[in-house]
């Protein structure tokens, strides 16, 4: 039996906005570099680091609030650390950043991505109908990425570029799937209490039937 990405629709998904923060920063952070590139690149060590600091701490805080309600919270968790941890080193090597900018940006999509394809097989398996949107950016994603990992000197001479459209990828991305999870939240809160027992009564029943065997 699939594992639903939403434990029990009987939780309530909590700080379901912090995707859709994360998302918006990501978006605006890639059209500024893509507005403005030589003064991005000056400063995209800064911008690079940050970024992914402010997302990592609010990913590890949405992952924890969520951790009962959350199959994938793990994932979540993982995901906010990494940034933390490499954006705190990057920070305390600017000098590093640029070296570095394009591998971490390009592996970093494509666990972004591979965690987003499977969360949105996760929303399948849950109802929600407009699972193959966020399937498609993620794919996209790791497509880009596999790109960009190809050629790193083609990755590096276009670094503002690569950037940027990575930071807007990963923006729809989170944006999408913060307003998902408000859907389910929504959907949720408005099921019948007797109904929530019955489906719990049977989750329990199925569990047991598959212990036995």
């Amino acid at each position: 039996m699939a594992n639903s990405f939403v434990k029990t629709v009987k939780d309530r998904i909590k700080n379901w906005y912090i995707p859709v923060i994360i998302g918006m920063l990501f978006i605006i952070g890639g059209m500024y570099m893509f507005s403005t590139p030589i003064t991005a690149y000056a400063s995209l060590t800064i911008i690079f680091s940050c970024m992914f600091l402010i997302a990592g701490i609010s990913e590890i805080i949405f992952a924890f609030s969520n951790h009962d309600q959350l199959d994938g919270w793990g994932w979540l968790l993982f995901s906010g650390i990494i940034d933390v941890v490499l954006g705190v080193i990057l920070i305390g090597t600017p000098t590093l950043s640029a070296v570095v900018l394009p591998i971490y940006v390009g592996f970093g999509l494509m666990f972004r991505s591979i965690r987003g394809m499977g969360t949105a097989f996760d929303l399948k398996n849950y109802g929600v109908k407009s699972w193959t949107t966020l399937f498609v950016f993620a794919l996209l994603g790791l497509v880009f990425s596999f790109c960009m990992l190809w050629n790193l000197e083609f990755g590096a001479f276009t670094i503002v570029y690569w950037t940027a459209f990575s930071f807007i990828l990963l923006g729809v991305y989170s944006l999408l799937f913060g307003f998902f999870l408000r859907r389910i939240k929504k959907y949720a809160g408005n099921v019948d209490k007797e109904l929530l027992e019955q489906y719990e009564r049977i989750q329990e029943e199925v569990r047991k039937r598959l212990h036995d065997k």
